[in-house]
């Protein structure tokens, strides 16, 4: 079974491609950014799949300098997400500097790599390369000043955006390094599948179910996929594992496909009850907006807008484009405010008013 294991890998790749075409048409900077991560984890998946059955060193070589290009790219993104999480710009001091430093060290992957790696073994579950002392130390810098810079912006925030839980996204974070880092594993010859693939992509598919837990538009065919492949792999994933700590017996591969069948079910199953778990606008108002026909899209903008949210706000909290939240607001015109004829800048600060006026502070409405 060990033999198939490059499976994992590229089902959570194509999980990752998956929730890269479901982020692709949103045009937030947040957004956009969301769509380099998936992007460049599916590509290191991708690379990781190809290397497991690499026929010999040479193709070996070229599919691990090919995975570099990703593994060093995710060092500032990740920098750039944790930026934007804690209230500082993007592409700050930090993400340039670490940028700047992992594209010279991949750089230096791809015109030496011979420094890097000095062989390749046949482990297990595929070809793996057998990096130098000089290769893992400077490789592991990258990611290790990134996951520095990492922890200290989000353990001291210059201002928290409260659409992420701070210690969800903490727990995220240490998570994901250490899968990152798992990969260093067969590196140096242990006969260990590495994790990253598993957790890149579970990650990634929770992660984008999360940034949807808001929005009340049915899940896309894209975010099914997701969960779907991202169940084979886990189920796959775990299959192997426990193949190799079972004792030998005549029925140890049957026993075996049916753990990889339970668990693949089981975490599908958990994937599609917290994507379709419904997260109903709290709306309190002395006005029902029940009687302007409202969608439950727009309900959730009146609550966001009555709350005080910017646009480039409840763009990033709905998970939509800047024209379809314009869409919206042109409905919710149209269905509160039809005798308006203003510019759609005056429509939101009436609009606004309007919800102000209507709306019950919650402690005043137990008295």
């Amino acid at each position: 079974m060990t033999n198939i294991f490059f499976l994992v890998p590229l089902f959570a790749s194509l999980a990752n491609v998956s929730c890269f075409i479901e982020n692709i048409t949103r045009d937030h900077r947040f957004h956009r950014l969301l769509s380099v991560f998936y992007f460049t984890i599916g590509i290191q998946n991708a690379a990781t799949a190809a290397l497991c059955i690499a026929p010999d060193e040479t193709m070996g070589l070229a599919f691990w300098i090919f995975q570099c290009h990703s593994f060093f790219l995710l060092a500032p993104v990740l920098v750039a997400l944790c930026a934007f999480c804690t209230g500082r710009k993007l592409f700050n001091k930090a993400t340039i500097i670490i940028a700047i430093y992992a594209l010279v060290i991949d750089l230096l992957c791809s015109s030496i790599p011979k420094n890097f790696v000095y062989g390749f073994s046949l482990l297990s579950f595929g070809m793996a390369p057998l990096l130098t002392v000089f290769g893992g130390i400077l490789g592991g810098s990258v990611h290790f000043f990134a996951i520095a810079v990492s922890l200290y912006f989000v353990l001291s925030p210059q201002e928290w955006i409260p659409f992420f839980d701070r210690k969800t996204f903490i727990i995220a974070l240490c998570v994901w390094w250490f899968g990152l880092f798992s990969n260093f594993l067969p590196m140096y010859g242990f006969d260990f599948p590495p994790f990253h693939p598993i957790v890149d992509a579970t990650l990634s598919v929770l992660l984008s179910i999360y940034l949807n837990r808001y929005n009340t538009s049915r899940p896309s065919l894209y975010s099914l996929f997701a969960s779907i492949l991202i169940s084979l792999a886990v189920g796959l994933f775990v299959g192997i594992l426990f193949l190799g700590i079972l004792p030998i017996f005549p029925f140890k591969e049957f026993v075996t496909s049916i753990v990889t069948t339970f668990v693949g079910l089981l975490f599908f199953a958990y994937l599609l009850k917290t994507t379709l778990k419904e997260n109903k606008p709290n709306l309190s108002f002395s006005l029902s907006l029940g009687d302007f026909s409202l969608s439950k899209q727009e309900l959730r903008i009146c609550e966001l807008i009555a709350e005080g949210h910017s646009r480039s706000f409840i763009r990033l909290i709905l998970n939509v484009s800047d024209g379809t939240l314009r869409n919206h607001l042109k409905n919710i015109y149209a269905k509160v405010l039809p005798e308006s004829n203003s510019t759609s800048k005056d429509q939101l600060q009436r609009l606004t008013v309007f919800l102000s006026k209507h709306k019950i502070i919650e402690g005043n409405s137990g008295k």
